[in-house]
């Protein structure tokens, strides 16, 4: 998992540096505006459409496609991607008809709160956007395929020719016309799966134009598949109460929300997905094979994403602020954008661990074929976020969704660990708590020192410099105390390091 896992991780960085400064663009040409948010709205209804179909087939068809094999041999299991591939392009044409048609419906679902040009508007730019769905709904077999095959890299790479198309069509946009901004995002959407030809073309596949709706194999699969769908529906769901909320709160509300889950997403894309995606193969494997080394792996699994990720979220609570006037603060994002933003984004945050480890033992489920159990578990946090939100947001406004939002995924993820070793019994437990205790002592040392240098630095230089610097000591007394108290994950990178030079 290590190798695999970092070198995701680089990518994932690389694409998400890119994906960040598309976000810097949009913030600078168009702030928190209507172009703004009916482009944000454009991006988010094709994603939320598609989002819980593509998790619901991509991670069933990893198992289903393994045992398989394991059972009858890669001709079979090669025509039944064959099957499944053929089903999805064309359930996927006529899904795409549906939402170009019901466009407006679709859109008032999202942003109740938003009428005359501004609703108009996102309409137009959902209706192009949603023509890159065919391709989304192919990669999410695509991907699982290569990923069986031990190719993480290309699956991994597409953000780049994403962003970099994006970019393009938005500097365009800004100079000639906003529609060509959501032309970009169709575009970008079909390019970025191109380098999946040769890979595919790689591993020896052979395509077969064979459609069985019949199949035993593909209704096994969507029997397993229909509650981890119904599953991330209901937190896209979740995504849509919080958007809907947000339009009444305020006509920026969806931008400043999308914004700041923007940010958060970057420490979970880079931590937490690089992670999960190269251990479910693993895991899956293991579910088969050996329950212990199973449990094994899930505790290192998830002391691996606390140490990793507590310090990004203790930074992001301490430094919020800054890190939004670094990243947005240009053009026409302005001070009063900054300030929404960044107290949106400290809320968020406060969730982020919660949502790394609620990753983590969803997919120990999945790979044990027991998908009902997340379900019941992402239908209970879809009630408390709800309930918390509109409680929340009469007292805090847009800050209330989020923290509603942080709220729902910590009780998750700790009620999810609980059903967890009622099924396979205890995972270490105790070696996860320790080597918490340890990333404790290590952050909170981290963020008195940074903050102290950020304050003293900030009465002679910028606060973008002092911030950086301070960032700089924040990493490296993390690193140093977390070596010092001989935290596991530490030593294995210093050991990595070591051997390098």
């Amino acid at each position: 998992m290590g190798y695999t896992a970092f070198l995701l991780m680089v990518i994932n960085i690389l694409s998400k540096i890119l994906g960040f400064f598309r976000e810097v663009l949009l913030s600078y040409f168009y702030g928190t505006g209507e172009i703004a948010t009916a482009f944000q709205i454009s991006l988010l209804v094709p994603y939320t459409i598609l989002g819980f179909v593509m998790s619901g087939i991509s991670i069933n068809f990893i198992p289903t496609y393994t045992s398989l094999e394991k059972r009858e041999g890669r001709i079979t299991s090669e025509k039944f991607t064959s099957n499944i591939l053929n089903i999805i392009f064309i359930i996927s044409i006529f899904a795409t008809i549906f939402a170009y048609i019901f466009a407006r419906q679709i859109v008032f679902l999202f942003a109740m709160g938003y009428s005359g040009e501004i609703f108009e508007l996102s309409v137009t730019f959902t209706r192009i956007t949603i023509l890159g769905m065919l391709a989304q709904l192919l990669n999410s077999i695509l991907k699982g395929y290569l990923n069986i095959k031990g190719n993480f890299v290309v699956p991994g790479s597409t953000g780049f020719i994403y962003n970099i198309v994006i970019i393009i069509f938005l500097i365009i946009s800004y100079k000639i016309n906003p529609i060509l901004a959501p032309i970009g995002v169709a575009i970008a959407t079909i390019f970025q799966y191109i380098p999946y030809i040769p890979a595919i073309k790689g591993t020896g596949y052979k395509h077969r134009f064979i459609v069985n709706f019949k199949d035993e194999n593909i209704k096994r699969m969507l029997v397993l598949a229909l509650p981890i769908i119904f599953g991330v529906a209901v937190n896209q769901i979740n995504q849509l109460i919080d958007k809907n909320l947000a339009s009444f709160i305020s006509v920026r509300g969806i931008s400043v929300l999308s914004y700041s889950v923007k940010l958060n997403e970057f420490v979970w894309g880079i931590l937490v997905v690089s992670i999960v995606t190269s251990i479910f193969p693993t895991l899956s494997k293991l579910a088969i094979e050996s329950k212990q080394k199973f449990k094994v792996q899930i505790a290192k699994t998830l002391s691996t994403i606390i140490y990793l990720v507590t310090p990004a979220c203790v930074g992001i609570l301490i430094f919020s602020k800054e890190i939004v006037t670094l990243i947005f603060k240009r053009g026409k994002f302005d001070e009063n954008d900054v300030i929404l933003v960044s107290g949106v984004l400290f809320y968020y945050a406060i969730g982020l661990i919660g949502l790394g480890i609620r990753d983590v033992l969803s997919n120990a489920f999945y790979a044990l074929k027991m998908t009902r159990i997340p379900l019941i578990n992402s239908v209970e946090m879809v009630i408390l976020n709800v309930i918390m939100s509109i409680i929340l947001s009469r007292f805090m406004g847009l800050n209330g969704l989020a923290l509603g939002s942080s709220i729902a995924t910590i009780f998750g993820a700790i009620n999810l660990y609980i059903k967890l070793e009622k099924q396979i019994g205890k995972i270490k437990s105790r070696a996860i708590i320790n080597n918490g205790i340890k990333v404790l002592i290590s952050v909170i040392l981290m963020a008195i020192v940074s903050k102290i240098i950020f304050i003293l630095l900030n009465i002679k230089l910028s606060s973008n410099l002092s911030f950086l610097i301070a960032l700089i000591f924040a990493g490296l007394t993390y690193a140093i105390v977390s070596i010092l108290l001989r935290t596991r994950q530490a030593l294995d990178i210093l050991k990595v390091i070591i051997k390098k030079f």
